[in-house]
Formats: structure tokens, sequence, C-alpha cells
């Protein structure tokens, strides 16, 4: 039975892997379908600290994925598909295989919905952003269109609307 299992290959996947590492847990971090999760479709990241000229999204992810693996991250290109309960740990049944852990991190992060209109997928991060908060700045004097459910329209106009105002 191995120690650590991280579910999740985004920053927070990324992160964890590197600190359990660093504390000698031998991690096996489980990338699953999306490798690298939402920065992936992310093209300039400016609002990181380390990198004073920005980092494309996939770049970066790359830099925190060798950094875990540094560090001692086993890294499986397998999907988690059930996790169980047992009397020592945790049993997880995957895309490939079944694995045993005394202990799991689920770090599976959040994907955007999109509407799938024509154009919608090549203009990811050239115009289309899914990420308000993220992106807002691009944004500045442009007219834009907020699209989702009511209260996340709300909260992303008004976040939005901060932004800009900060600018000013």
């Amino acid at each position: 039975m191995d120690d650590l299992a991280i579910i999740g290959s985004g920053p927070a996947g990324y992160t964890a892997g590197i600190y359990a590492g660093r504390a000698n847990l031998k991690p096996v971090l489980f990338e699953g379908l999306e490798s690298g999760g939402q920065l992936m479709l992310t093209t300039d990241v400016e609002n990181y600290p380390g990198f004073d000229e920005g980092i494309m999204g996939p770049e970066m992810m790359q830099v925190f994925k060798k950094q875990a693996e540094r560090f001692g991250t086993k890294i499986l290109t397998e999907t988690v598909n059930k996790i169980e309960k047992i009397e020592e740990g945790f049993k997880l049944t995957t895309s490939k295989d079944t694995y045993e852990f005394k202990s799991v991190i689920i770090s599976s992060g959040a994907s955007a919905n999109w509407l799938g209109v024509k154009g919608e997928k090549e203009l990811q991060g050239y115009g289309v952003s899914a990420c308000a908060t993220c992106d807002g700045f691009f944004f500045k004097d442009k007219n834009v269109i907020v699209v989702g459910l009511e209260q996340l329209q709300l909260t992303f106009g008004l976040i939005l609307m901060k932004i800009w105002w900060a600018l000013l």
C-alpha cells in the first residue's frame, strides 16, 4: 500500500505533489483526461508570482509537473473512476488498474461549461474566456458579453466592473 494518491494535475495537484514529495510521502499523481487543468487553455498568465514577463499556461504547467517529478512524485496518465474506503485507507480503481493508498488528496479542479457555438473553441484565449478574474484585465474598454447562470453572470459582471474601475 502506497502512502498518498493525488487526483488531479492542475496547479493544486502539482503543488500537493511537490509538498508531499518533499515530505517523503512518495506521492502518486493521477493526471486524468485533462493533464494540466484549465491552465492548458490559457495563453498569457501574467498574474502569478515568479514570472515577471508572464508565461503561457501550458508552459507553466510543464514547469509545475517537472518540479513535482523532481521531488519524487510519480505521475500516471490514468483516470480515477472509483474510490472505496477500505480498512487501512482507500482503494482506487482507474482506467487501467487498481491501487491502494493510506491517504487521498482530491484536487480535481474545475472545468468551464462552454456553449458549443461556432468559433468558440478556436478563439479560447484570444477573446473568448472562461475566467473573468483571470482575463478581465485584457477586456478593459471593450464591449463584452457575460454568459452563464444568473448568479454566475452577476458575479462575473461585478468582477469585471471592479477590475475596470480599479484601472481607471
